[in-house]
Order: C-alpha cells, then sequence, then structure tokens
C-alpha cells in the first residue's frame, strides 16, 4: 500500500518531520499535488529502523503499550501534571529563600535548618492531587 507523509505520520504517531528524514533514501511515488507515496512496508522498516515489517510492528506495538499506561496513570491521576509539580517547587525554594534571607549574617541555628528540612519535606505532601 502506497501512502503519503501525513498519513504515515497519523497512523504512527512519529513528527512527519522524523518520517521525512527517515523516509530520504527510499524510493517513491509521485501522488496529487506533488504528495510523495511511499510503500508502507518500507517506510514502516525505515521509520522504526527495522530489517521486516514484522519488526516495525513489534516496535510499534511497543511504543502503544507505552502510550497508554502513561494514559492509564493519568487517568488513575496517579501521574502528576508538570505545571503541579514545578508550582510546589516553586512554594518551596520561595519559602527557603525566605527563610534565608531572614536568616543573612546569623548562625544557622538547629531549628532553623530542620525547618528548612521540613519545608523539602513538605512536597510530597502537596504533591497528592
Amino acid at each position: 500500500m502506497k501512502l503519503p507523509i501525513l498519513k504515515i505520520a497519523e497512523l504512527t504517531g512519529v513528527h512527519r518531520d522524523t518520517i521525512s528524514k527517515r523516509l530520504a533514501d527510499l524510493p517513491f511515488e509521485a501522488g496529487k499535488k506533488g504528495a510523495k507515496l511511499y510503500s508502507s512496508e518500507e517506510a514502516l522498516a525505515a521509520i522504526y529502523k527495522t530489517d521486516s515489517l514484522e519488526a516495525a510492528r513489534a516496535e510499534q506495538a511497543r511504543t502503544a503499550a507505552q502510550l497508554n499506561a502513561i494514559r492509564a496513570d493519568v487517568l488513575r491521576k496517579t501521574r502528576i501534571p508538570i505545571a503541579i509539580v514545578l508550582q510546589v517547587h516553586d512554594e518551596i525554594f520561595q519559602a527557603i529563600a525566605a527563610t534565608l534571607k531572614a536568616a543573612e549574617g546569623k548562625l544557622l541555628s538547629r531549628e532553623l535548618i530542620n525547618d528548612l528540612f521540613e519545608k523539602f519535606r513538605s512536597a510530597p505532601a502537596k504533591l497528592k492531587w
């Protein structure tokens, strides 16, 4: 089956620029509106850098399984969005910076050091969403 780059990108989930680079050495047929049509078997082998269609399908199945696992984590809410993680880290570092600036020129007491460590230890509790 002959397919254009955009269709191959849609089916594989690989960016079209990556596909274009990997298919640069493959022969193609001219399609409508200047589209390059590639043999699906040869294209998959080149995209997944394998010698056979079976190996390419196995690689695609492996990457699909990884993507499904990530989606399952998101649905179960066990994967914390990066925006929330960055916000919590920012809050903690601001609190630590404020504590250190307030203690400038003073001796760091055991109580102050423990307070700083407590701010670090509080991160996991803040990340349970």
